[in-house]
């Protein structure tokens, strides 16, 4: 007897295929609207985004040298785990309901995780289980034991091979993507990172053929960030956009597949190199276009400041909140969150990690395992869907869906109303829907509510509508210094516990009550615990918080610096204490070239021990790459103390604390270089700067 399938690979069968949609030149704006509406996504599209929540696992060669980026030349033996349990990783990712893994199988660095025939660095070299051992195994058979599904990370850039930049490269690239596709069972997704990713150039790199040898050996496995199915939301910072479209215009004509058609794929390419504007599918980006594609969002984020693991912060591990707005943001905005949790140097998800991942799971277990709308009167109309509810209930979060698969993306605008027994009021507005829209609301009592569909493309297809109530959370508190120093706490309910020196709160930690002195700087952490007579859901990790200040900065001057925009964006906004301020260099032709530099005078003779550069919060203008830290005791002799790069800050733009590789004494004026910018441009500028002395 033929075995039932299950209802993704039924799919499988009955979806329509993804057709090119193509525009004659000129097209109308109503002919290219109707195309778009037309497009649908490929099967292994929609399964891909059923997953909707997936972890990443940085892990290698840079978990044992505490680096973001490796040189390539570590030795094979420093890859040293003592106690790898990738079981361990996957139940901690099951729990956080994440449905699969991608494993970094081999980063920059050259270093692969699995004993491939294409080099010795490798843990084939390595003193792991005696050189025997086989990561990507590993964690592969973890996967299937736990049902999660099991992707693979391949960098394209390796520092290791000689040949990278070469012909001889791809054959090497191609045999290592072939021992992953053919040696570990199914995969959900090939991820290829856009870092220093080699040029589009079929004699010295074959994307395509790389494509092709997937879609031979994986045929269900989507090709993600460099590639025709998946592409990067434009961040790592966790945020998607307002109107987040999988429908997106291209500028050929070429029917062929983006797999095999060298226009297409060029045109794709192009496209990708847009991936951080704001809006990429409005109708006024899809006029002009000449042919369209369907290629949805995948948000990728870190869990931790960094991407790899680092002891110094396993205190900086993000709190529930923060996840709780990565996961609604990406996986309610038409996205797929992929959550960054790096394995540390036993082999293991670190304990602070696992916790808030639990947290996680139980929080989003709690809101989404009752559907208040269950057993309500439903009336559904060609543009509105209405629940009535049996009495008067409390929501917050409503859950909408198209049916993508059937009919596409065809959502524009939407309104949410409530219902008070005798009249609509309006409540709310969005723009896409997509796969899935969650809008997360003020807890409210209503007797019923609706959406209504304001403008669309053609016959929407809404075939989720769901009501839910959030569990009672605490929140964190936020954590501020002044100039002078004195540093606040406040959460809106609950008791605040805090500890200076970097270790976990509990309800024993001093107990805020008044803003308190850190001049010399360190690291705030607080959390809020509930009171006696609290309904909050009780959590492993409570609600926390951590910040780390450098010396108070209230004897500091600015002495110089290579330039400034005043008085918008003038020097002083450095070290002003507020990161939506911001000093950036002269934006006026005539702005000199690099080196830049900023010159402060801390106003006392200190031994300095490292600084924190705080890059701007908005857009990377300026946003320094390579720099260089001096010091001087009376600002005439300096001293170089420290060069380097902050690697990744522009995808990844958050505070970079560096640590002296030794203690600078007698200092008194400090200054910033800055070498290059992150997109090679004329200018640099910094929101917040702190020094360290401790």
């Amino acid at each position: 007897m033929r075995p039932c399938l299950p209802l993704l690979s039924l799919l499988t069968f009955l979806l329509p295929a993804q057709q090119p949609a193509l525009l004659a030149a000129g097209a109308s704006d109503a002919d290219t609207i109707a195309a778009a509406a037309a497009l649908r996504p490929e099967p292994r599209q929609v399964r891909w985004q059923s997953l909707g929540f997936t972890a990443f696992v940085h892990f290698g060669m840079n978990t044992f040298t505490d680096r973001e980026w490796g040189e390539g030349t570590e030795s094979a033996t420093t890859f040293a785990p003592t106690a790898l349990d990738a079981d361990q990783w996957v139940r901690a990712f099951a729990a956080a309901g994440m449905k699969g893994l991608i494993l970094t199988c081999k980063h920059h660095d050259g270093f692969c995780l699995w004993p491939t025939a294409t080099t010795a660095h490798s843990v084939r070299s390595s003193p792991w289980q005696n050189g025997q051992g086989d990561v990507v195994r590993a964690v592969a058979d973890a996967c299937r034991t736990h049902g999660l599904q099991f992707g693979v990370y391949l960098s394209p850039w390796d520092r290791h091979q000689p040949t990278f930049g070469s012909k001889d490269y791809n054959a090497v690239f191609a045999t290592q993507l072939r021992e992953l596709l053919t040696g570990y069972g199914p995969l959900f997704e090939v991820w290829f990172d856009g870092a220093h990713c080699p040029a589009d150039d079929p004699a010295l790199f074959d994307w395509q053929g790389h494509f092709r040898l997937i879609r031979q050996l994986q045929p269900d496995a989507v090709i993600a960030i460099t590639g025709p199915d998946v592409r990067w939301v434009g961040n790592e910072g966790g945020h998607t956009r307002a109107a987040e479209w999988s429908v997106l215009p291209l500028s050929t004509d070429d029917a062929g597949s983006l797999v095999e058609s060298r226009a297409a794929w060029q045109a794709l390419w192009q496209l990708r190199e847009r991936n951080q504007e704001q809006d990429l599918g409005s109708r006024q980006r899809l006029r002009g276009a000449r042919r369209l594609t369907w290629w949805p969002a995948e948000t990728d984020v870190s869990i931790r400041p960094g991407w790899f693991w680092h002891p110094r912060e396993d205190t900086q591990v993000k709190p529930l909140a923060t996840l709780l707005d990565y996961w609604y943001g990406a996986v309610g905005g038409n996205a797929v969150l992929l959550l960054n949790v790096p394995a540390d140097r036993r082999g293991r998800i670190p304990d602070p990690d696992v916790a808030v991942l639990q947290d996680l799971g139980a929080v989003l277990d709690a809101t989404f395992g009752n559907d208040l709308a269950a057993g309500a009167m439903r009336k559904t109309y060609a543009k509105a869907g209405e629940i009535y509810f049996n009495s008067p209930t409390e929501f917050d979060v409503l859950d909408l869906r198209e049916d993508t698969a059937t009919s596409g993306q065809r959502v524009e605008a939407f309104r949410i109303d409530v219902w008070d027994g005798q009249s609509w009021r309006e409540l709310e507005r969005g723009g896409t829907i997509g796969h899935r829209r969650l809008l997360r609301l003020p807890r409210l009592e209503a007797n019923g509510v609706r959406y209504w569909l304001e403008q669309t493309r053609g016959k929407a297809a809404i075939h989720h509508f769901s009501v839910h109530r959030s569990p009672d959370l605490l929140s964190p508190p936020t954590i501020r210094r002044d100039r002078d120093g004195k540093v606040t706490l406040q959460a809106t309910a609950g008791v605040i516990h805090y500890t200076t020196d970097g270790s976990t709160p509990t309800t024993a930690s001093a107990r805020y009550d008044r803003p308190f002195p850190l001049p010399r700087g360190g690291t705030v952490r607080a959390s809020t615990f509930a009171k006696a007579d609290s309904t909050a859901l009780a959590l492993t990790t409570g609600a926390s918080a951590s910040a780390t200040f450098g010396l108070c900065a209230s004897k500091w001057t600015i002495l110089d610096s290579s330039s400034q925009q005043a008085p918008g964006e003038a020097q002083e906004h450095a070290i002003d204490g507020d990161p939506n301020t911001i000093w950036h260099t002269r934006y006026r032709p005539d702005t000199p070239s690099h080196p830049h530099h900023l010159t402060i005078d801390l106003g006392e003779v200190v031994e300095v021990t490292g600084f924190v550069y705080l890059p701007r919060a908005s857009g990377s203008n300026g946003t320094v790459a390579d720099w260089e830290f001096a010091v001087s005791s009376d600002g005439r002799q300096w001293r170089s103390v420290g060069k380097g790069t902050f690697s990744n800050i522009e995808n990844n733009p958050v505070a970079q604390t560096v640590r002296l590789a030794a203690k600078a004494a007698g200092v008194r004026m400090v200054r910033l270089v800055a070498h290059r910018e992150v997109a090679g441009r004329p200018w640099a500028s910094c929101a917040e700067f702190a020094v360290l002395v401790d």
